[in-house]
């Protein structure tokens, strides 16, 4: 599980480099997802279907990047965008990036390596080769019209914790990221208010707990969950 290899790589490891891409699903350049797509699907009837679904893609948000070789004109006159929450999109996002991954496994030799959709990790004890990766990583990227994000994309010491999932992993101990554990109170409060007024049953909060919860597991945090439990009563 990749919760897993992140904590192990994590803590086997000196330095981070963390990356996101920048407004990825809307940067997905029409054009390039088709041609990646081509390479891997010949019946013409599917290719068909697939560049009808690319090309009724709603209008996304506005994304004006320039690259090697552009004109004036080539960020606007280029198709792009793929709508967020389409099981199509999720599944056109990973395909787009697929020959990324092989790139810095089998080109850069970094196997301690983990994507999420648009967010990836990779470890090593060598800060220097973490520092010529991102630069390598960067050429790659604008070769599909993308570019990682220049703040949330950072190398640090793993022994400062690592986000991963909602959670922030350290070198002891897996806790809970504060800004999701935020949200989470004032889900349950909601769910408390919306109980005592009547708008919705005791299995709906069980549901919710359960499955809030189930996430909890991946961490340490046996004292939240009890506490959780205490602070919030649906009798």
């Amino acid at each position: 599980m990749q919760d897993v290899s992140f904590t192990e790589f994590s803590r086997s490891s000196r330095y981070i480099l963390q990356c996101d891409i920048a407004k990825y699903f809307p940067s997905i350049d029409h054009q390039i997802l088709k041609e990646i797509i081509r390479r891997k699907i010949k019946c013409q009837d599917t290719l068909w279907l697939i560049d009808k679904i690319i090309d009724g893609s709603n209008e996304q948000i506005p994304v004006l990047n320039y690259f090697p070789g552009d004109d004036l004109l080539t960020p606007i006159n280029r198709r792009r965008g793929l709508p967020l929450g389409n099981l199509t999109s999720q599944f056109f996002g990973n395909l787009y990036l697929n020959n990324f991954d092989h790139f810095i496994k089998e080109e850069l030799k970094l196997k301690k390596y983990l994507r999420y959709v648009d967010d990836f990790s990779l470890f090593s004890d060598d800060r220097e080769l973490l520092i010529a990766a991102r630069q390598k990583i960067e050429t790659y990227l604008a070769n599909l019209r993308l570019k990682i994000h220049p703040i949330k994309s950072q190398l640090f010491s793993t022994k400062k914790g690592a986000n991963f999932v909602g959670f922030r992993v350290l070198p002891d101990r897996i806790r809970i990221r504060s800004e999701n554990l935020r949200l989470a109170r004032k889900k349950l409060r909601q769910l408390q208010t919306d109980y005592q007024l009547g708008k919705i049953e005791s299995t709906q909060i069980q549901k919710s707990l359960q499955s809030w919860f189930a996430h909890l597991a991946h961490g340490n945090t046996w004292h939240l969950k009890q506490k959780i439990l205490q602070q919030f009563s649906f009798q």
